[in-house]
Formats: structure tokens, C-alpha cells, sequence
């Protein structure tokens, strides 16, 4: 499933805080969720009613309130709401039980793995069914429209099998002199040309019905009236679908009324990039759609190659973004005479791409490195400097098995990118490999990982900038954890996190970024600035006793005030243990550190919540920021949570804002600061000027 998509959840459970538990595994797995607790029927009946929903977590029973109810009332409202059912006790005869109810999966309650498998792959079906509806309705769709095009085009179109009319529009119709389809149904196409030039037609549609390249086709032909009147005619014939059936399209055009030969040059025109002549992406994605189709019906593999520049930003920076153009052009002209091929397209500013229709992987590396040689050997004179660069190229292979062509785009691509950290001017085979649980690396093996990496010197930290919406320059950063393995490769850090707390190494890791963060807080000290860092701690740091104490050593160690922290906790633990946080809330003031509550917005009653939770700071969840530009119903629940946050007298931070619309509608929503990637990724060091907002 897409993370950054909204999941709609209800649980049913016996309190909120059973149904927080679920929440928080959900939470761990970095699901952006929006639940809603039921208790009972009249609840689910309520929430149905409001909206769509895309899950629903239940336990059998509530009180008398039973799954096999909800699951009816779920079909009731007709929408497609996947139902998980927790047991306590996972046998044959209770999974026969609720699976025949209505239940998609049965799984143990209590186990975080199973129930984050299970809400993956109950969210990706959903997603998959979800996208076929659609395409099947934008299909019905085309084809209605399709078929009020062809009744009031003034073309003469036709669709034949094997020879024969299936249909034809009026136009059609009237051009050979037929008052309706029933005469014409079932009648050859050679029966409406002149007997002198059957045998012609006979040549061209058998040319072209065994021509792999399926391009459209015209024949200049005698036609022949249903009252043996001959006429002359400008046949055009393409491979077309209609009513789910492969056939193909004859087309007469009217040149009364428009010019066949300049609307073919627009027609080319449409799909050719303007700098290097050759097809842009847009034709090369319907190149691939047939190539695919191709693959699925008759298992014909076709063969894909992702050519990507490899030095294009040291390119624009030593002559400048416009010179760049004379290069590429160059480069595409090269391409086009080493591989000699009508597909050939430009598919980024900096990327070509090739469809291979009758070759094999043997032939598809041989041309690569011929192409990799090419590349390199061509030069470019630009302002009395001599440009050469070189590529990366990947391979990837059009299977019957593909979903669809981004996928195979994504492969080569994928492929590409190895080819270029190996050092470029080189290619790649793209090979598929089986990831267990998804993850690149064992969960156990990232733990040792952990135990080792301050002595290895594999920890570091990045820093984002918190900006002031209202024109305070305070210098405030969000402190991000890093870690690389043996060799230097980042792991992600959602499987950095999630093994660090399946191993409890959670605390030993906060420990770390405290005192590290600390020391750059003396440092930018000594620079004359004062900063303040906003730095997470894990649900382990907050229950661990020795944490505070931890925190009042480094303060001094480093003789900073604590006021130039605000510790971070999350709004699943402040739900499910009120009084621990207020403690913990408390002693940090003792401290003079302040406070934040992070993915607030994500729970059962985050109001409730934030009248028992005494922080300085609520971070509204990520999830409310994606799109915000364009989703009504986020920029509505953004102002609700200022309007509330305000009242109570607590300071509003927005995350993850990736473009400008987003931050102009939280500069109207009156949130106090944002951060995200628009205004600047985490960076090594804290150099972000502060006064320029």
C-alpha cells in the first residue's frame, strides 16, 4: 500500500484503551490512520453513515454485539470495508466461523507482526480492487464515448475480424451506400473494393497483420458502392479493441472537410520531444502498453533500456541549465545512429529510453555497451569547452507477469541506478530478489548493528530546521538519528526503530542523540547562537526511570540550560498512559526543558488527550500535511486542531510540508511553525539563516 495515503479505520473493541493498543502496533508500522472507536451497533451504524471507511479491526464480541453483526452491516452499506477479526485463540472451527460470516482474515490478538502483515495485505487487495473499479467504469466510460464519437464522426470507420464487419458507423454506412448495419454485418472488406484491387488489399492487410510494429498503415484502393458505383479511396487501418475484442480499425477519412496529411503531421508532432526529434515519453508509455498487452496475450517479451546521463548536475553547474540543451541533442543523435530504432524516446530532462520488440538479453547488453562507448566517445563544444559525459544504462525485461508498464519502468530504472553507483558508464540487468518481511535486512542482524555502532562510529545526527509561520527567528531545529551498516549503507529508519525497540536498545540509542545533540548545542554556544533542538524519545526512553537524570547530566556536562530542549514523546503513549506522561511532562519542567507531543491528530479523542497532557508543543501529524493544498477535508482539520491547541494556550508546529500551496494554507490555518523537505531537508550541520523568514 502507499503510506502516505489516509487509512480510515474503525476498531471495534471493549474500551478505547484495548483499541489504542491496537492503534499503537498499527502506529509502530508507520500506518497513517485515522480510527474511530464502536462499541456497539448503533456506533458502527453511525460511523458507516458519516463516511467511507477503508478497514475494520474487531474482536468477536462486545458485549452482544457480535462480528457477524458488524460484518452484515458492513455489506448492508455496500462498501467495500475489509474486516480483520482478533482472537484469543486462532482454530480451524472459529476461522471457518468468521471467514463465512464476512471476515477477510482471522488472526491471534497480541501479536504487532501478524496484525501489520494482515493490514498490509488486507490494504493492498483493497487498493487493487478499489483501482480496477476504476478502470473498469473509466473503460465503460470510453467506450460510450467512443461510441458517440464514431456515430457523428464524419469519417467513414469500420471495425473487422477476420475479414468481416462487426460494425460501422454511419458515415461509413452511407459512403458505400448501405441503409443499416444488418446489410453490411458479416460482409468482407473485399467485397467493397473494386475486383482490380482485391488482390492488393489481400497483400497489405496480410503485411500487415504479421508486422510486429502495429503502426497505422494506408492503402490508396477503387472502392466499390453496394450499387457497383466505383470511387476512389485513402484507406488507414491500426490494430483497435472493440467490445473487449481484438480487431481492427478501417478508417476513410472525409477530406471534404479536413486535411489527412496535416493532421498525421500533428499527429507526430503530439509525440515527439521538440529538442531531439525522437518520441517523447508520453508515446513511449503507449509503446510499452502494447508491448505489454503483447507479452500478456502471446507471452512475446519485449525489452526495455533506461539510459540515464551520469554527471548532469556537475553538467549544469559548469555551464549553466540553458547550455545543456546542445548536449542532450547531440547525445540523442548519437543514441539514435548507434541503435538504429523507431523507439527510441527522451524520457526525462536527462534520460532516453528504448523498447526492444524482437531481441534478445544477449542482444539488448551487447548494444549497451556499444551505447555506453558511444555516450562516452561523443563531444559536445559548448562557449570553447569540450562537454563529454558518459551513461548508466538498465535492463529490464517485458513479462506476461508485469502489473503494468511503470513497473517495468521502475525495474530498469531501478537497475540503472546500480549501474551508476558502480561508478557509471556501465549496465545493469535488472534482477527481482525476495526480500523476507520486506526488509533488506534481518531485524536480528540490524540489533547487532546497533550494539556496535558507536564504537564503529556508524551514528550521526541531521538537523531540519523548525520555522517560525509568524516572523519569529528563533533558531529551532529537529534533531533525525542516522546509522550505516558495516558498509556504509544507510538503514532506513523505520527498520532502525523497529529493532531497536523489538531488541530494547530504544533507550540506548535516545541516550546517544541526547548526548550528542547536547554537544552541539555547547558548540553553537561558543558560535554566539542560541539555539533550541526539538529531539524524540521512544516510548521505552519515557518509561525508563534513569532517562531524566540522564538528561540533567548532559545539560551540565555541557552547561546548557534545559531550556534549549523540548523532548519529544508520542501521542500514543500520553493516550494510553495519562499519568506516566504527566509525570514525566512534569519532572522535564523541573528541568526547565519544555515539551511536544509528535503524530498528534492520530488518536481515538486527541482533544481529551491534550487537556491531561501539559506540553508546550503539539506537532500535527505528517499525514494532515500531505496534499493539504488540495484536500478540503485535512485543511479543515488543521484549523479545528490550531483553533483548539490555541485555546489552550500550547504552541502549533506543522510537519512534513513539501510545497509552497501547503504552507501558504497552514500560514492561513494560523499554525505557528512548519518543517519539511520545501523548506529544508535534515542536513549535517545548523546553517539554516533563520532571518531570511
Amino acid at each position: 500500500m502507499i503510506q502516505d495515503d489516509i487509512i480510515r479505520l474503525i476498531v471495534i473493541e471493549e474500551t478505547v484503551n484495548d483499541a489504542e493498543v491496537i492503534l499503537n502496533s498499527l502506529r509502530k508500522a508507520r500506518y497513517p490512520i485515522r480510527p474511530r472507536h464502536v462499541e456497539d451497533e448503533d456506533d458502527l451504524q453511525e460511523a458507516l453513515a458519516e463516511q467511507e471507511w477503508d478497514l475494520l479491526i474487531s474482536i468477536p464480541q462486545v458485549g452482544e454485539f457480535t462480528v457477524a453483526e458488524a460484518c452484515e452491516m458492513v455489506e448492508l452499506s455496500k462498501q467495500d470495508i475489509p474486516v480483520i477479526v482478533l482472537v484469543d485463540k486462532l482454530d480451524g472451527k472459529s476461522m471457518t466461523e468468521h471467514l463465512k460470516v464476512g471476515a477477510r482474515q482471522v488472526i491471534p490478538s497480541g501479536n504487532d507482526v501478524c496484525l501489520q502483515i494482515a493490514v498490509g495485505r488486507q490494504l493492498d487487495n483493497l487498493n487493487e480492487r478499489r483501482q480496477r473499479k476504476r478502470l473498469e467504469q473509466l473503460y465503460r466510460e470510453s467506450q460510450r464515448h467512443n461510441k458517440t464519437l464514431l456515430k457523428t464522426s464524419r469519417d467513414a470507420i469500420a471495425y473487422v475480424i477476420d475479414g468481416m464487419h462487426i460494425y460501422a458507423n454511419p458515415s461509413y454506412l452511407e459512403m458505400f451506400g448501405f441503409k443499416n448495419m444488418e446489410e453490411l454485418e458479416g460482409l468482407p472488406v473485399m467485397d467493397l473494393v473494386s475486383i482490380d484491387d482485391q488482390a492488393k488489399l489481400k497483400e497489405f492487410m496480410r503485411e500487415f497483420t504479421t508486422d510486429d510494429k502495429e503502426e497505422e498503415r494506408q492503402i490508396d484502393l477503387e472502392g466499390l458502392k453496394s450499387n457497383n458505383k466505383r470511387f476512389k479511396l485513402k484507406m488507414e487501418v491500426c490494430q483497435a479493441i472493440y467490445d473487449t475484442e481484438r480487431c481492427i480499425q478501417v478508417i476513410i477519412r472525409d477530406e471534404q472537410t479536413q486535411s489527412q496529411e496535416l493532421e498525421q503531421k500533428i499527429r507526430e508532432i503530439n509525440r515527439r520531444d521538440q529538442l531531439t526529434g525522437l518520441f517523447n515519453r508520453q508515446h513511449f508509455n503507449n509503446l510499452l502498453e502494447k508491448a505489454l498487452a503483447k507479452a500478456i496475450e502471446s507471452h512475446l517479451r519485449s525489452i526495455v533500456l533506461y539510459i540515464a546521463l551520469d554527471n548532469v548536475n556537475e553538467m549544469r553547474e559548469s555551464i549553466g541549465i540553458g547550455n545543456t540543451d546542445p548536449i542532450l541533442k547531440n547525445i540523442g543523435q548519437t543514441l539514435q545512429k548507434v541503435t538504429q530504432s523507431t523507439t527510441l524516446a527522451r524520457f526525462t530532462d536527462s534520460a532516453f529510453t528504448l523498447l526492444i520488440t524482437d531481441k534478445d538479453i544477449k542482444y539488448a547488453t551487447e548494444l549497451a555497451e556499444k551505447i555506453c562507448k558511444a555516450v562516452e566517445s561523443c563531444i559536445t563544444e559548448i562557449d570553447k569547452q569540450s562537454i563529454i559525459t558518459t551513461c548508466s544504462i538498465g535492463i529490464a525485461t517485458v513479462l506476461a507477469s508485469t502489473t503494468n508498464p511503470q513497473e517495468v519502468l521502475t525495474d530498469a530504472h531501478t537497475a540503472c541506478v546500480v549501474a551508476n553507483k558502480r561508478g557509471g558508464n556501465t549496465y545493469e540487468i535488472y534482477k527481482a530478489v525476495v526480500k523476507a518481511g520486506d526488509q533488506t535486512t534481518k531485524t536480528s542482524d540490524i540489533a547487532k548493528l546497533i550494539e556496535t555502532a558507536n564504537e564503529e562510529k556508524r551514528l550521526s545526527l541531521r538537523f531540519q530546521p523548525i520555522v517560525s509561520l509568524h516572523g519569529e527567528t528563533q533558531e529551532i531545529y529537529e534533531v533525525y538519528l542516522r546509522m550505516v551498516d558495516s558498509k556504509g549503507e544507510n538503514i532506513p529508519a523505520n527498520q532502525l526503530f523497529s529493532a531497536a525497540e523489538q531488541a530494547n536498545l530504544s533507550t540506548y540509542l535516545d541516550k546517544w542523540v541526547l548526548k550528542n545533540a547536547c554537544a552541539k548545542l555547547a558548540e553553537q554556544e561558543q558560535n554566539q547562537h542560541q539555539t533550541h533542538l526539538f529531539i524524540k524519545l521512544s516510548d521505552q526512553a519515557v518509561r525508563d526511570e534513569t532517562i531524566l537524570l540522564f538528561i540533567r547530566k548532559v545539560l551540565k556536562e555541557n552547561k546548557i540550560s534545559g531550556e534549549r530542549l523540548i523532548i519529544e514523546m508520542s501521542e500514543s503513549i500520553a493516550i494510553s498512559q495519562v499519568k506516566l506522561a504527566q509525570a514525566f511532562i512534569k519532572s522535564l519542567k523541573a528541568i526547565n526543558c519544555k515539551s511536544a507531543l509528535e503524530h498528534f491528530g492520530t488518536g481515538l479523542n486527541s482533544e481529551a488527550t491534550l487537556k491531561h497532557i501539559p506540553v508546550d508543543y503539539i506537532k500535527i501529524d505528517s499525514s494532515y500535511s500531505k496534499g493539504l493544498a488540495s484536500n478540503t477535508e485535512n485543511q479543515e482539520a488543521v484549523r479545528k486542531i490550531v483553533k483548539m491547541a490555541h485555546e489552550m494556550n500550547k504552541l502549533t508546529i506543522a510537519e512534513a510540508v513539501e510545497d509552497a500551496n501547503s504552507l501558504t494554507i497552514l500560514w492561513q490555518s494560523e499554525i505557528d511553525f512548519a518543517q519539511g523537505h520545501y523548506i529544508q531537508e535534515p542536513s549535517e550541520e545548523m546553517a539554516y539563516d533563520f532571518t531570511e523568514e
